[in-house]
């Protein structure tokens, strides 16, 4: 089974681009439009890096949808790179002395800050860099591996039903922020294509070689005496292959109660064995479906 994202320039267009700006700019009564301001919490349906990446830089993309940009009280562009430095310092202690707290997390800054979390990492090379610039205390040091990383998608993709856009990477359905995976990857793009690269590495022969050696019990030997054996089987945990062949095969939907999260984000799905692996099931595609949170726990109840 092979998967593919989908592609890069058919799936938004241009017009659907434009007519998001313009549908965000209405929704806040104005003609104008900053970068701060395009966001999911005001109606929008993609991110700005989209609009920026489709039609060269943010001035561009508002020139197409006929709307004015906007300057700070500084006078300077939001979104431009020529922000000082110590401005954006100075709103990193802003927020950590509005919150009383020291310790604040990104997130706290993309809620309460006057810039993106994109600009301060591009700026400072990190969050944790930013907020040591700021003489801030670090409160988690962060060492995400690929596979966590990669694990991330697979848990949105399960939740939205369907491939994650950017403006999608956010708490709390995502463990880390976007600009964490720019960072990481180069681009969102660039994460979505590893994860699937990933995914379909020797996807066929994963359970060949997730085998593993288990001491058997005692057997007859010509009724004389019991020799130990060794037989291979598949282990309990399912791996992110498997579990993303699993989810993407059963649609991403409950077998027993047909329940999604595409349809109700409170459902979380779960890939467990029809065979239980304590009775002799093995963790073999087709020993495996999904299931909602509670059609798997009243499963468990019968067992």
């Amino acid at each position: 089974m092979k998967f593919e994202l989908t592609d890069l320039h058919k799936q938004i267009t241009d017009l659907e681009i434009i007519n998001d700006l313009r549908q965000v700019a209405n929704n806040l009564g104005k003609t104008s439009l900053k970068i701060r301001d395009y966001v999911k919490n005001n109606g929008a349906l993609y991110s700005y890096q989209t609009a920026k990446k489709r039609f060269g830089n943010w001035e561009a993309a508002l020139a197409k949808a006929e709307l004015k940009t906007e300057n700070s009280i500084h006078g300077i562009k939001y979104g431009e790179t020529s922000i000082n430095s110590e401005l954006l310092l100075a709103d990193i202690k802003r927020v950590a002395e509005e919150l009383n707290n020291s310790k604040i997390t990104l997130a706290d800054y993309e809620k309460f800050g006057k810039y993106g979390g994109a600009t301060i990492h591009k700026r400072f090379g990190g969050w944790n860099k930013a907020k040591q610039a700021a003489n801030l205390e670090i409160g988690r040091i962060y060492n995400t591996t690929t596979e966590q990383y990669l694990q991330n998608i697979l848990e949105l993709w399960t939740h939205y039903g369907r491939q994650p856009k950017y403006a999608e990477v956010v708490s709390p359905f995502s463990k880390y922020h976007v600009s964490s995976y720019e960072r990481k990857f180069g681009t969102w793009r660039a994460a979505l294509e590893q994860f699937i690269e990933f995914v379909n590495s020797d996807t066929e022969n994963s359970e060949e070689q997730n085998l593993i050696e288990i001491t058997g019990q005692d057997v007859p030997n010509d009724g004389a005496k019991l020799n130990k054996v060794k037989v291979k089987r598949t282990p309990r945990s399912i791996n992110l292959r498997l579990r993303w062949t699993v989810l993407k095969r059963d649609n991403f939907t409950c077998k027993k109660c047909g329940s999604s999260p595409a349809k109700d984000q409170t459902i979380e799905l779960n890939v467990d064995h029809i065979i239980p692996w304590s009775k002799n099931g093995e963790t073999v595609l087709d020993n495996l479906e999904t299931l909602c949170t509670n059609c798997n726990l009243g499963k468990s109840n019968l067992l």
